[in-house]
């Protein structure tokens, strides 16, 4: 099939899946159609035609894709159309998250072309693959792109797409928070920047300083918005957690790639 378009689908509160998705849309086609669903979720249903791709990236929380993406995924609209879906985690686990990406995705009537998992730094514990993506991986990442897009091209009929076969258990494990947020400290100067780029609404334009706990997902979105470098995770939980889970998840993790095979008729 000759790709036509592309739709860039993608969460990304610190900017790193965006950054993976970005190497994979550009490889595969010029015509990029943006949707940036990090602060304001799709309103109106997007329906594939002939010709477009689909490329989703989602970051992974918990262990899962967060839950209000879920509102977003529902308005893509696929008949058999292409696609190529990612999550990007902070070197621990990816868990559940791309078997829930690739149902949720393929329930939208999408063939999964390929997936993959590439590990970024960690959006709690920063020290965690702090230079992650780096060149290797970048580089990988082109090589997914260039292996799906041949894929992809080779094909005319997408019903001959095999599921593939991704890590993942059903049912997904529970997401649980940890009692981890971020806060603010003397150098806040109340501007509400922060406020605005919440992707969940966390923060209160009228109290930027504090943070709805219920609410917030631990992205780091405020974090790396705040131009006075007021917020950050703190505390003697805090703390204590960064020394265990650096003694856990300090060694490298391998990005995952997985590519679809062809029914043979």
């Amino acid at each position: 099939m000759e790709i036509k378009r592309v739709y860039k689908v993608y969460f990304s509160a610190t900017y790193t899946t965006k950054k993976v998705v970005d190497v994979i849309a550009n490889e595969l086609c010029n015509s990029i159609i943006d949707c940036d669903i990090t602060s304001q979720s799709l309103t109106e249903t997007i329906e594939m035609d002939r010709g477009d791709v689909l490329v989703i990236g989602m970051p992974v929380y918990g262990g899962r894709i967060p839950a209000s993406t879920l509102q977003s995924i529902i308005k893509l609209k696929g008949n058999n159309t292409p696609a190529v879906i990612s999550c990007v985690y902070g070197n621990r686990d990816y868990d559940d998250a791309l078997l829930e990406l690739r149902n949720e995705v393929e329930a939208r009537g999408f063939k999964i072309v390929s997936a993959s998992a590439f590990v970024a730094r960690h959006s709690i514990f920063t020290q965690i693959a702090k230079d992650r993506p780096n060149l290797d991986d970048m580089a990988q990442v082109l090589q997914f792109a260039i292996r799906s897009k041949s894929i992809i091209e080779t094909l005319d009929d997408f019903s001959l797409l095999q599921q593939i076969d991704v890590k993942g258990n059903m049912p997904y494990k529970v997401f649980n928070q940890l009692p981890m947020y971020p806060t603010s400290n003397e150098y806040c100067v109340e501007c509400g920047v922060c406020a605005s780029k919440c992707p969940v609404g966390a923060i209160s334009n009228d109290n930027p300083r504090a943070t709805n706990e219920l609410k917030c997902l631990a992205c780091g979105r405020c974090i790396i918005e705040c131009a006075v470098g007021a917020r950050d995770f703190s505390g003697e939980f805090f703390e204590a957690r960064a020394v265990k889970f650096q003694d856990a998840f300090s060694a490298p993790k391998a990005n995952e790639m997985y590519y679809a095979e062809i029914n043979i008729l």
